[in-house]
């Protein structure tokens, strides 16, 4: 007995060896590739080649872009935001450097130059095919070009090329968009950068379009352009961002806060104001958030107008309907919390998660009906069906999500699949989806357009963005097709707080049935169409064309719990007005993003040619067209070679643990949050609660009954995790071997 128990402990202690000497301790080997939580697989040879083209820099030659500076205008509801940045070339080859980074998700994108010594080449914006077409050439003639290209409405790529040896480039984008209102608060963001994203389904066929960490998948045929690379954890991004916001309310300022930075705040009159960074610039690692309180009782809280000579005018107006609801007027709801328990909400954002919902249940009426659905690469019910909202269920359901801990990957679609049922002929009430979630994840259109069905208009979706970067697009867009509204808690927010601020406003009737009389004003082209509902203190944004200029009282009229609702305010369209020259592509904006939100997940070739045309008519950036510079009046130079070299991102604030340790694969970062093309062996081992095995990844995931709520630590499998799997293993095996020596003695 002693003897075999010794050739146990050799036995385990010869794998620990190894794993030590010979593994990486952030995946475990099946059949000679490597294996993460998730998705991120690299066979040897793509291993060997990622640590050959990705090892760790030398400081001179890691950090290309070495300064940002963001100067925004806030005019009402609209900020105007020039983007400066900053490039050099540490090499001693030419140089092309691509960077994909974020924007806010309504943004438009108008304008966009590069500057190399005293020489400025301003961009033009094209059909994407033939600004890709004329880049690539201009890159084979050795000539400096720039190209702005959209991968999503709120990620952009731009790629500079033939930049001279220790060259420095300037770079300027400008874009424009409305802010978010709530109230009397007004909430500017102003994102720095892309987290990383969770990719679903199955590799493709081809090679990849992109030079992302994630490969191309059927539900996300682009993953490899939304993936861009990070600097190692423990290091330092090479380059800081300053922002500076200048506002002028047009009503009284009555507080300004930094809900992610400190700030530094001068006023400059009871309307105007200046914000910066208290401190300077800053690491850009999460989103900067600005929200400011206006004063002020009128319905009419903005109006602009912009008319050229012979040219059709535009036209915004923000409207804020006065009326008085009370709270017990609210009719029987179903309520499903829908919450995300990925390993990217690991930390701070899984504990405000908590918060938030245990908070929102106890804030249910007594006729509410609810569940709870929890989801990481796994779906969790709290029941099996609604359950009525008694002190009894409600005390029980919080304890299930106190008891819910972070893990795995973000399996979305499964789970709003799951929630979202075509309600049956007893089923009238309204249905209210909360989805609590950071939405890291790649497939947003198959989302999208599964939230767009028509036979799920009973519900409404409430996406509450976490985090320190959210998925902004699919927040948005969940929300405005689902018809419902959305809030942010960033990590530095009270959760609470933001609970008591949601749960009044789903707790008063919505207006419906939005109608708008113009009088004798000739307005047409009006966005968004058609008109939204309107929760309690949502005020409605519009944006138009007119023909002629005139005046006249606007009536708005809407119901509320059956009763007619009408506001009134004066509106005065001018004849000419040369101010607010951005309305014309916020406009433009607001018309691409009505025919994508119809289609959304299979534009047809018709809407594709409609958001092109846009795009070229007002110059700006679409899914269709881009900006492309080029220096066309000096010879290109081919003297020496040409290298292409990303820019590193940031890891985001509070993802650290999402990357794999600094001293594997020479330096290099591994995502470890992406199930394509590997078994989900790791979920079993962060997860081993489930005793099931593993569902096959692309598959449907499966409703466990209870349980399986993860034991937390983010989306990889590191050292630990191997190791217990050995000694567990190893224990097995000497149970086995010690059993049969007792059967047959």
């Amino acid at each position: 007995m002693l003897k075999l128990t010794k050739t146990i402990m050799l036995f385990i202690g010869t794998l620990l060896l190894g794993l030590t000497g010979a593994a990486r301790a952030d995946y475990v080997t099946l059949d000679g590739k490597p294996v993460t939580q998730g998705q991120m697989l690299i066979a040897d040879a793509g291993l060997a080649k990622l640590q050959a083209s990705t090892a760790v820099p030398t400081p001179t030659d890691q950090f290309i872009l070495r300064q940002t500076a963001a100067e925004v205008e806030i005019t009402g509801v609209v900020a105007r935001v020039r983007l400066r940045q900053v490039f050099e070339n540490p090499y001693d080859e030419r140089l092309e450097t691509i960077y994909v980074f974020p924007m806010p998700e309504n943004a438009a994108v108008d304008a966009y130059s590069f500057r190399i010594g005293e020489k400025v080449i301003k961009g033009v914006v094209k059909k994407k095919e033939e600004a890709r077409k004329e880049y690539e050439q201009a890159k084979q003639e050795g000539r400096k070009a720039g190209l702005l290209e959209q991968e999503r409405p709120d990620i952009f790529t731009q790629s500079l090329v033939n930049i001279p040896p220790r060259a420095t480039v300037v770079a300027n984008i400008e874009y424009v968009h409305t802010l978010k209102i709530d109230g009397a608060h007004y909430l500017f963001s102003f994102p720095m950068v892309v987290a990383p994203r969770y990719i679903p389904g199955q590799p493709v066929a081809r090679g990849n379009v992109g030079r992302g960490w994630a490969n191309d998948t059927d539900q996300v045929p682009d993953a490899s352009k939304i993936t861009p690379q990070y600097i190692p954890p423990g290091m330092r991004a090479g380059h800081d961002i300053d922002v500076t916001v200048k506002i002028d309310a047009g009503l009284p300022i009555q507080a300004i806060t930094g809900v992610t930075h400190e700030l530094a705040i001068h006023k400059g009159s009871e309307t105007t104001a200046t914000v910066s960074l208290k401190n300077g610039p800053v690491i850009p690692n999460k989103d900067f958030v600005l929200e400011y309180k206006v004063g002020g009782q009128s319905t009419m809280l903005a109006a602009m107008t912009h008319k050229g000579e012979g040219e059709d005018g535009f036209f915004s107006i923000v409207i804020q309907p006065k009326h008085s609801v009370e709270r017990q007027e609210v009719a029987p709801r179903d309520i499903v919390l829908l919450l995300d328990i990925s390993g990217s909400m690991d930390g701070t954002p899984i504990g405000q998660l908590r918060g938030f919902a245990e908070h929102i249940l106890g804030t249910l009426n007594p006729q509410d009906r609810f569940n709870i659905v929890a989801f990481n690469n796994d779906l969790d019910s709290f029941a099996s069906q609604y359950l009525q909202a008694t002190p009894e269920n409600i005390a029980n359901g919080q304890g299930f999500i106190r008891a819910l801990r972070s893990s795995g990957g973000t399996e979305m679609l499964p789970a709003i699949r799951q929630v979202l049922k075509p309600a049956s002929e007893e089923e009238n009430r309204h249905a209210y989806v909360i989805i609590v979630t950071d939405a890291l994840v790649g497939n947003d259109a198959p989302i999208l357009n599964h939230l767009n069905q028509p036979q799920f208009g009973r519900f409404r979706i409430y996406p509450v963005a976490m985090g320190s970067a959210p998925n902004d697009y699919l927040i948005q867009r969940a929300a405005e097709i689902g018809r419902g509204f959305s809030m942010r808690i960033a990590n530095e927010d009270n959760a609470v707080e933001i609970a008591k601020r949601f749960a009044a406003k789903i707790s008063y009737p919505i207006m419906t049935d939005l109608a708008i009389d113009w009088g004798q004003l000739k307005v047409k082209d009006l966005l968004p169409e058609p008109l939204p509902d309107l929760y309690a203190d949502r005020p409605l944004v519009l944006i138009g064309r007119y023909e002629k200029s005139g005046a006249a009282k606007v009536k708005l009229t809407g119901n509320i719990s059956g009763q007619k609702v009408v506001s009134e305010f004066d509106l005065d369209l001018p004849a000419s007005e040369t101010a607010h020259d951005s309305l014309p592509v916020l406009w433009a904006r607001a018309r691409i993003r009505q025919l994508t939100n119809k289609e959304i997940g299979n534009i047809s070739n018709a809407t594709q040619e409609k958001i092109t045309a846009l795009g070229l008519t007002h110059q700006i950036v679409t899914d269709y067209t881009s900006f492309i510079a080029v220096e066309r009046d000096i010879p290109g130079d081919l003297s020496r070679n040409l290298r292409t070299e990303p820019v590193l991102l940031a890891i985001p604030e509070g993802m650290d643990h999402l990357f794999n340790d600094t001293t594997q694969a020479q330096g290099q970062p591994i995502f470890a949050q992406t199930p394509h093309n590997a078994p989900v062996m790791a979920q079993a081992e962060a997860r081993p609660q489930v005793s099931a095995p593993p569902t096959a990844v692309g598959t449907p995931s499966r409703t466990n009954s209870g349980g399986s709520r993860g034991l937390g630590g983010g989306g990889s499998v590191g050292g630990v995790s191997i190791l217990l799997s050995v000694l567990l293993l190893g224990v097995r095996s000497a149970t086995i071997i010690l059993n049969r020596k007792k059967k047959y003695n």
